[in-house]
């Protein structure tokens, strides 16, 4: 009767691991990545007057490393106001792909931070998440007298927008700063 006590426990043992074993080699597909992150080559900032528009581009298509990018200063008029738009870009694809569509769609994990110096006024950014919190597609401005600076304008991954500083959590997506002459 020991002896089919210790089949059975044997068994069940058995039984146990093999469970165990078998379940553990089921391909976890939550480990595949959600939102791979797409390759982001151009900047494009298109600045709205009541006089008409004007972009300018930051443009690095052989990505970090290799040559350094290729970045339009921008020349705003002085004492004007604007609306400034923002694109991101692919443009190692034929047709490039727009990024922006993806940074609107996933509003919620994404956020355009802005840095001004000088003579460049900071964006006020106009557009919300779908939780209310800034985005930065579009945002206002309104330029003083002439003078240079510069504007760095960052795109910013799942940055915890409840912090007092934003900007400096999550990853960064995209960053470019442009020289800026306000004549």
């Amino acid at each position: 009767m020991q002896t089919n006590n210790l089949k059975s426990l044997f068994l069940m043992g058995l039984l146990s691991v093999g469970l165990l074993v078998g379940t553990s080699c089921d391909r976890d597909k939550d480990n595949d990545p959600d939102n791979e992150q797409e390759l982001i080559t151009t900047i494009a900032l298109t600045f709205t007057s009541s006089s008409g528009s004007v972009t300018f581009t930051a443009r690095d298509l052989d990505g970090d490393g290799g040559n350094p990018p290729v970045v339009e200063p921008v020349v705003l008029n002085a004492n004007t106001n604007y609306v400034l738009t923002i694109k991101f870009l692919d443009e190692t694809q034929t047709p490039p792909e727009d990024i922006t569509k993806e940074v609107q769609e996933e509003s919620d994990e994404h956020l355009i931070c802005f840095a001004a110096t000088g003579a460049m006024p900071a964006p006020t950014i106009q557009d919300k998440d779908g939780k209310g919190k800034p985005l930065g597609l579009n945002s206002t401005l309104r330029t003083g007298a002439a003078g240079t600076g510069t504007l760095k304008v960052t795109l910013k991954h799942e940055p915890n927008k409840n912090a007092a500083n934003p900007c400096t959590t999550g990853d960064t997506d995209a960053e470019q700063t442009f020289s800026v002459t306000i004549k």
